[in-house]
């Protein structure tokens, strides 16, 4: 802002408006006619502050802030003139800004409260001043939104990173629950075919020694076929415990069957469970547990992926060399494109892992369409034949 140059009192006759030069503690140093003739014209020099009829604190104030803002400031107060108190709007600028301990030198212009021309002025200001907030407002309003919309997007980006972890997390756990499950079944087949039986042969050796032994080496002998047979229970224990625990307790046909109520529970499905053939009293370990685990995995898809189905259907159908397992639903089924020539679909850890089950005990699998509509999956173990080794 360019400060007025006011040197002379002649200076201020170019307003018509009463005008004072001041300084800023409220000293006159001059005024126009106007202003001569209104306020106090026994006492041309007296201070403002003793021409003030009220609110002396805020006149002050006003002073003190006139003489360190740029802008013009607007302040009501009233003096002391020949008919009494009168109210005026006086506006404030800054003619000799604040040197060290030298005050600001001011020119004071003093509208009448009832003046047209002011509040023409002042009405003028107003409406400038309220337009400038609102363009604020609405700045600030397009700030807030970019920024709502930045973070809504970090957030969205966020939670889908979230979700593919969560996912692959899920992806990786099924992977370890899968290896964890057939290194179990290895060792306990391992221990069957191989250390099982080495030990029943050493205590046939130990039981044909004993019988010919006479006297402490009998008695020695005895202590030997014990000790052995206990780890004979050991290990036999050990193979059991290989198997889901639900087949150790119910059987394996029983505990497929239970299964499938809980999954047809769960699912609100209806179940039809038939049992064909005459089932073995003893079924190989390594065909009860992948056999169980495709049932498994079988009805855990379809309570994920078989959209609308109402019924399911459970078959077990046992003959002299094999076992053959067939779970069906009446659901949306699989699309075609998702199935490889080789009947299996295309995607899913748990699928890969029922054909890397059944190829590990030599069997097969097959998953396809339903007759009318749905999905079938069809595991076929024998019960006598060695399992097919993948090349290399």
């Amino acid at each position: 802002m360019m400060h007025l140059q006011l040197r002379h009192e002649l200076d201020l006759e170019a307003y018509v408006e009463p005008s004072v030069i001041a300084l800023s503690d409220g000293s006159v140093h001059a005024r126009n006619r106007a202003a001569s003739q209104l306020l106090n014209p026994g006492n041309p020099t007296s201070s403002l502050v003793e021409m003030c009829t009220s609110r002396v604190e805020a006149l002050r104030s006003y002073l003190l802030a006139c003489s360190g803002s740029r802008q013009p400031l607007i302040e009501r107060v009233s003096f002391d003139g020949p008919d009494g108190a009168t109210g005026y709007r006086c506006v404030g600028n800054v003619l000799v800004p604040r040197r060290n301990s030298r005050p600001a030198t001011l020119l004071l212009r003093l509208f009448p409260v009832l003046d047209p021309r002011f509040s023409a002025a002042a009405e003028r200001m107003r409406r400038l001043t309220a337009e400038r907030q609102r363009h604020l407002a609405l700045q600030q309003y397009d700030e807030l939104r970019s920024d709502r919309f930045r973070l809504v997007e970090q957030y969205c980006f966020v939670a889908e990173a979230l979700r593919v972890v969560e996912a692959r997390t899920h992806k990786l756990q099924d992977e370890l629950n899968h290896i964890r499950a057939d290194e179990r079944e290895r060792i306990a087949q391992d221990l069957h075919d191989h250390a099982g039986q080495e030990m029943a042969l050493v205590l046939m050796e130990l039981r044909a020694l004993r019988e010919s032994a006479k006297g402490l080496a009998k008695k020695r002998l005895d202590e030997i076929v014990e000790h052995v047979a206990g780890v004979g229970r050991k290990i036999h224990h050990a193979v059991v415990s290989g198997r889901p625990r639900l087949i150790e307790e119910l059987g394996f046909s029983r505990a497929i069957e239970t299964m499938a109520v809980s999954f047809a529970a769960d699912g609100k499905l209806g179940l039809s469970f038939r049992k064909k053939g005459a089932e073995p009293a003893r079924l190989p370990i390594a065909v009860e547990g992948a056999l169980y685990r495709v049932a498994r995995e079988a009805l855990t898809n379809i309570l994920k992926h078989a959209h609308g189905a109402r019924k399911l259907d459970l078959t077990l159908e046992f003959t002299g060399e094999s076992i053959a397992l067939t779970i069906a639903d009446d659901g949306a089924g699989f699309q075609p494109a998702t199935i490889h020539p080789d009947n299996v679909p295309s995607d899913g850890v748990g699928l890969r892992g029922m054909r890397q089950r059944m190829d590990d005990i030599g069997g097969t699998l097959e998953i396809g369409p339903r007759a009318g509509k749905g999905t079938a999956v069809t595991a076929v173990a024998p019960l006598a034949c060695e399992p097919r080794r993948s090349p290399g």
